[in-house]
């Protein structure tokens, strides 16, 4: 019996330890009714003897809360070291935002898994006990012995439900997140897409306008170069053939010219050797 009791201490001090825990994960909340619920079962539990509560777990073996103990410690410390959310960049969509029961509530996968194993602890340690609650012991109801065990099950089960809606809520987000910005990057391809072939039509029009343009100023300085050359060609012919007439005119006026006497008209012959020219000189 003495190590009965003993164990049974134990039981105490780990809920005591438990709940005072759970009411600061509460308590972090802003949860009210939740600091209150812990707060009865922390007062439901200390309203129980020994003996009452030895009577509840004779036909069971006395539970051991140290497991969910180290589980709500858990929650706490890592409520407390949890930091603040990275905003996203924008204007890249952003998943919704989740329901505001989920602010603050931590629904990562460790976190539910030490919650999980809260919860299934405090649910079998209430299922052992259940059948026991409903009978009378020794003329006293048993049910009051199980009303501590039963607000433990209900606030791991409450905890273990919200992370994993949120947790669910999170996904479903991130889905619609996902969704979402598949959108935002196709309205952008498409709008680059549009943007490069508009700007690839004006570029081609440009293009061909300033070749078109180019070749009219080619060929137009080319004919402009063709009608001067042409000219510039005739007028050196003309004047060829004018200095040669003049020649053959010089050359029969000279063979008509008595000897001694000749001498050219043209200015460029003065300057030559013998002139006036003589055909007799020795």
């Amino acid at each position: 019996m003495a190590q009965a009791r003993g164990t049974i201490e134990a039981v105490r001090a780990q809920y005591d330890v438990m709940m005072a825990n759970y009411q600061q994960l509460y308590a972090a909340e802003g949860n009210i009714d939740g600091q209150m619920r812990a707060q009865q079962g922390r007062e439901a539990m200390l309203a129980l003897t020994n003996e009452q509560l030895a009577r509840v777990f004779a036909k069971s073996r006395i539970p051991d809360f140290s497991a969910v103990a180290s589980a709500s410690k858990y929650l706490v410390e890592r409520k407390a070291s949890s930091g603040a959310t990275i905003l996203k960049s924008l204007p890249f969509p952003g998943e919704p935002p989740i329901v505001s029961g989920c602010n603050g509530t931590d629904y990562t996968s460790a976190t539910r898994y030490i919650e999980t194993i809260a919860n299934e602890v405090t649910q079998s340690i209430l299922a052992a006990a259940a059948w026991v609650c409903n009978e009378d012991i020794l003329g006293e109801n048993g049910s009051l012995a199980c009303v501590p065990l039963a607000i433990a099950a209900d606030i791991t089960q409450g905890f273990i439900d919200v992370a994993n809606f949120c947790a669910g809520e999170v996904t479903a987000n991130q889905v619609q997140a996902n969704f979402d910005r598949l959108g935002h990057i196709h309205d952008d391809l498409t709008a680059g897409i549009s943007t490069i072939v508009n700007n690839n039509n004006a570029n081609t029009t440009s293009i061909i306008t300033n070749d078109n343009s180019n070749k009219t100023a080619i060929i137009n300085n080319a004919n402009t170069n063709t009608a001067t050359i042409l000219t510039n060609a005739n007028a050196n012919k003309d004047a060829i053939v004018s200095e040669l007439h003049a020649l053959g005119c010089e050359i029969i006026r000279l063979l008509n010219t008595p000897d001694g006497l000749k001498a050219s008209s043209i200015l460029a012959c003065s300057a030559q050797p013998g002139f006036p020219y003589s055909w007799n000189k020795k």
